[in-house]
């Protein structure tokens, strides 16, 4: 599925997400995510043959992976 329409408040984003929803909000391409999810280094989880994330894992993500100036 594609995103088109640009996420401009967290609140826009579900508690559940596909990766390139994920990818999207992260900036990296969707075969990127995958391989990380893979690679067991980015908190997601097999639904079938779907990967997920949560919102909270996403937003935990990003505050462990962020640069400090």
């Amino acid at each position: 599925m594609l995103y088109k329409n640009r996420i401009t408040a967290w609140s826009e984003v579900p508690i559940v997400m596909d990766l390139p929803f994920a990818a999207r909000i992260i900036g990296v391409s969707p075969e990127a995510l995958l391989k990380r999810c893979q690679r067991g280094t980015f908190p997601a989880y097999k639904e079938g043959k779907l990967w997920r994330v949560t919102k909270d894992a996403l937003l935990k993500h990003i505050e462990k992976n962020s640069v400090s100036a």
